[in-house]
């Protein structure tokens, strides 16, 4: 709805045996300002606001944003401060807004509103891991008779938004202790896994856990202290051979991504990668294998000759050539036939690794940082955190380090954890806090069995992530 010019606000409070102003040319609303693009990386705060921005369309200038209490399923002690803070983010998105310092409930926010252009009110909610945003857009009614007629108006647009909680959001809710993370264990019947997710592909609520072995992949579910599995696919009904498939396979595995919500980004040198859906029928094929933890953007290029990945880390997306304008010569056609090479998103610390993981840790402030870690087939690790604004990374080597890798920031504190295995007889999963360049081990967990992939998954239980391990027959979760 757009706001009313003053002249015809002013208008409808004269009584009506009132002689008309004199007639003027109707004044022009306020146009409402562009949305402010989202940053490539944003906290889960900033996702939200943006997806609130885009979702809601033009929000009239002038509006006021409202927020209602959080309703939390885990403590809160500092929600309403949450509250003011998303508030202020999604008015700073949608434009000329203002955000109201309190929360309050819509009835009262009405009320609030006042002279506001329109009241954009926010309903607030933190459960199983998630920050869940719906947000409506009110017009308010400052003419009398307006208000006798139609007291209490429905909403003129509607959006929704929801991320997985971090370290920013994670500032207003109780800590988390690493020191008291738990360990599961179940059985599976996967034989080999090569890689393993963890994610809710099928929109239930609950995650799931997707294992990759060179025969087939399976979603399964634990229920019950056992390992259910719910659908399998051989890797004949997903994806052909690949030509020159490695001795020793690859293979990672996303389970429903940001941005890629309901699918799985799963890859083997086997057979390549590839997106499927939650029935594991594939839609589409990848540049590579997915990275961990690039939430499905980037992939990684495996080579046979060298049984590692070497080079860049790129779009997982093939570059789509720019369609020749109408009319066009020969040559014009010719040039937008041929491949076009795509851009990389970043460069990995070494050339050449046959394991590697990524994250966009975010800080208690909302500040978002790259890390990236990789593991030379000799056995050493490369971990490079690049802080935005920074000159140069912070970067760190460890020396006899496992096959298996991931990135995490486990308590959400803003600190993130490098989780990495050992290169010896005797294997042992370690997480380790990364701080000012330094890797602190923290947690210890002896794996006798041999830790065959690690993976992470998204805060659900106590809002916090976990991880999953994959150790000998065994399934584990850690959170």
């Amino acid at each position: 709805m757009l706001a009313r010019p003053a002249a015809a606000q002013q208008a409808d409070k004269k009584p009506a045996a009132a002689a008309p102003p004199p007639a003027t040319a109707p004044q022009a609303p306020a146009p409402a300002a562009t949305p402010v693009p989202a940053p490539l990386h944003a906290g889960a705060i900033l996702h939200v606001a943006h997806e609130i921005a885009q979702g809601m369309g033009q929000v009239p200038a002038g509006a006021i944003v409202v927020a209602s209490p959080i309703a939390s399923d885990i403590p809160a002690p500092k929600a309403d401060e949450l509250a003011v803070r998303i508030a202020a983010q999604v008015a700073g998105r949608i434009g000329v807004a203002k955000a109201h310092p309190q929360p309050a409930a819509l009835a009262v926010a009405r009320g609030l509103s006042g002279r506001a252009a329109s009241l954009v009110y926010l309903q607030l909610e933190i459960a199983k891991g998630e920050l869940r945003v719906t947000a409506d857009l009110y017009p308010v009614v400052s003419n009398g008779w307006e208000r006798l007629r139609n007291p209490v108006p429905g909403p003129r647009a509607h959006a929704f938004a929801m991320a997985p909680l971090d370290a920013e959001i994670r500032g207003f809710l109780v800590p988390v202790l690493l020191e008291q993370t738990t360990l599961h264990k179940v059985k599976h019947d996967e034989g080999e896994v090569l890689a393993v997710g963890c994610g809710d592909v099928d929109g239930d609520g609950g995650l799931e856990l997707v294992l990759v072995s060179r025969a087939r992949v399976a979603v399964a579910k634990i229920r019950a202290g056992k390992l259910v599995v719910q659908r399998t696919a051989a890797w004949s009904t997903i994806a052909s051979r690949a030509p020159v498939p490695m001795r020793d396979p690859l293979a990672t595995v996303l389970v429903s991504p940001r941005g890629h919500r309901g699918e799985i980004l799963v890859g083997t040198t086997d057979r390549g990668g590839v997106a499927v859906d939650a029935a594991l029928v594939a839609r589409r094929a990848l540049t590579g294998l997915p990275v961990p933890g690039a939430e499905g953007e980037g992939c990684a290029g495996p080579s046979a000759e060298t049984s590692a990945y070497e080079g860049n880390v790129l779009p997982c997306d093939p570059p789509v050539a720019p369609k020749p304008p109408a009319g066009a010569g020969a040559a014009a056609k010719a040039a937008a036939a041929k491949p076009v090479e795509p851009l990389p998103l970043f460069l990995p610390p070494a050339p050449r690794y046959d394991a590697i993981a990524t994250l966009d840790a975010v800080a208690r402030d909302g500040s978002v940082s790259h890390i990236v870690a990789v593991r030379e087939p000799g056995g050493k690790l490369h971990v490079r955190r690049q802080d935005l604004g920074a000159a140069r990374p912070i970067e760190a080597t460890l020396e006899g380090v496992g096959a298996q890798l991931a990135v995490v920031d486990l308590d959400l504190d803003g600190t993130p954890e490098i989780v990495t295995t050992s290169d010896g007889p005797d294997d042992v999963m370690v997480v380790s806090s990364f701080a000012k360049g330094v890797l602190s081990p923290r947690l210890r967990f002896p794996a006798k069995e041999g830790v065959r992939a690690i993976g992470v998954c998204p805060p659900e239980e106590r809002g916090v992530p976990g991880l999953v391990a994959v150790v000998g027959s065994e399934v584990w979760l850690v959170r």
